[in-house]
């Protein structure tokens, strides 16, 4: 491989991965939003996916003027979050409190929202699309160019 395309092939998988990642962050802006719109401030949200696929959804919010235990964000996050949602834990003007996904079923009921696990894209399955993607560029690169030079003969 030539070094005028290695920055090709290199801006390609960087495409990717971004491409990969944009769905659970602008799914996370939304939720961020909801919450913003629901009357909280400084608002931060995350979704953190182990590797033994337990997804735990963290929120971090401040309202001053509430007694609440941050039950109404758990209902946000279990009704409106489209990804998986095994835990969540919100921290409500620097207090933290978790649900398990049996406690926020038992409190909320079943989820508005259904997320398909087959849909659920975790690091492994980024990851594997990204090999595989570059496999397939190698070997189109290398029959590129032996076709290339086959040509020229």
């Amino acid at each position: 491989m030539s070094h005028t395309r290695l920055p090709r092939l290199l801006g390609v998988l960087l495409s990717v991965l971004a491409a990969a990642g944009c769905v659970s962050v602008a799914e996370m802006e939304n939720l961020e939003a909801r919450i913003t719109d629901a009357g909280y401030t400084d608002v931060g949200v995350g979704h953190i996916a182990n590797t033994n696929g337990f997804d735990t959804v963290t929120v971090r919010a401040i309202n001053p003027s509430t007694t609440e235990e941050g039950a109404d964000i758990a209902r946000l996050v279990w009704h409106t979050y489209p990804e998986e949602v095994d835990e969540v834990v919100v921290t409500l003007n620097g207090i933290s409190r978790s649900a398990t996904r049996e406690e926020m079923l038992q409190a909320f009921g079943p989820r508005q929202l259904q997320p398909n696990p087959d849909e659920d894209t975790d690091l492994g399955d980024i990851l594997v699309r990204v090999v595989v993607v570059v496999l397939i560029l190698v070997v189109l690169i290398k029959v590129l160019s032996l076709l290339g030079r086959l040509r020229r003969r």
